[in-house]
C-alpha cells in the first residue's frame, strides 16, 4: 500500500463521519437551511483566503521547479475553479469577497486556518502538503460518494455537490497524491508517523468546520 493510501485509509473513519454530518446529508437531501449554507460559504471564503497563503509558502519553500509547478497547479484549482463555484454562491446571496472581508473566522475555522498557517511557517514541504491535503482529498471522497449513492442528490444543491465530484478534480488529486507519494518516498517510518498526524488532524478539522453550522447560535453569526 502506498504512503498516500495508508494515510487516507487511517483518516477514513473521519471522513465517514463528515460524510454521516447533518451538513452532508441535508446538502444532498436538499433540506439544508439556506442560512446555514450561507454560513458554510462565508466561512469557506474566509477560509480559502488563508488556505492560499500556505500555498504561497509553499512555492517559496519549493526547491525544485516541479515543486513550484505541482503547488501552483494547486494553487490555480483553488483561485479558478473552486472560487468560481464559491462566487457564484455568494453572489445568489447578495454577496461579494469584498463584503466579506472583515467577517471573523468562527472558532473552528480559526482553529482550522492557524494550524494550517502554523505548519506552513515551519517551511517543510512534506509538512505543509499533509495540512492542505485533507480538504482536498476529502472533497472530492465525499461529494464522489454522494452522487454514486442509490438515493439521487436534490436538485436543490446539487451544482456544488457535483462540482466536487467532477472526474477532472478527482484525477487531479490523484495526480497530487502521486507527487505526495514520491516526496515521502524513503522517509522514516517515524517520519511518516508524524506526516500522518498531521493529515489526520487536518481531517479532524474538516469534520469541525462540517459540523460547524450547526454548532453556531444565532448571536454567533
Amino acid at each position: 500500500m502506498s504512503f498516500m493510501k495508508e494515510t487516507v485509509a487511517q483518516s477514513m473513519p473521519v471522513w465517514d463521519a463528515c460524510l454521516n454530518s447533518p451538513f452532508i446529508r441535508e446538502l444532498k437531501e436538499g433540506t439544508l437551511p439556506q442560512e446555514k449554507f450561507r454560513l458554510y460559504m462565508i466561512q469557506d471564503s474566509i477560509y480559502l483566503k488563508h488556505y492560499a497563503r500556505v500555498y504561497g509558502k509553499a512555492i517559496y519553500h519549493a526547491a525544485s521547479l516541479r515543486d513550484i509547478q505541482v503547488f501552483y497547479s494547486m494553487l490555480s484549482f483553488l483561485t479558478e475553479s473552486e472560487s468560481a463555484v464559491r462566487l457564484r454562491y455568494l453572489s445568489d446571496a447578495g454577496l461579494t469577497d469584498d463584503d466579506i472581508e472583515d467577517c471573523p473566522p468562527l472558532p473552528e475555522n480559526q482553529n482550522y486556518i492557524d494550524f494550517m498557517m502554523e505548519t506552513a511557517s515551519r517551511g517543510n514541504i512534506n509538512e505543509i502538503l499533509m495540512a492542505v491535503l485533507p480538504c482536498m482529498l476529502s472533497y472530492s471522497y465525499l461529494f464522489r460518494a454522494l452522487v454514486s449513492g442509490s438515493e439521487p442528490v436534490s436538485p436543490v444543491y446539487s451544482d456544488f455537490i457535483t462540482d466536487y465530484a467532477d472526474d477532472g478534480y478527482h484525477r487531479a488529486c490523484i495526480s497530487w497524491s502521486q507527487f505526495a507519494d514520491a516526496k515521502c518516498a524513503g522517509l522514516s517510518q517515524e517520519e511518516k508517523s508524524a506526516l500522518q498526524a498531521i493529515f489526520r488532524q487536518g481531517s479532524l478539522l474538516e469534520l469541525d468546520f462540517w459540523n460547524m453550522a450547526y454548532r453556531t447560535t444565532e448571536k454567533e453569526r
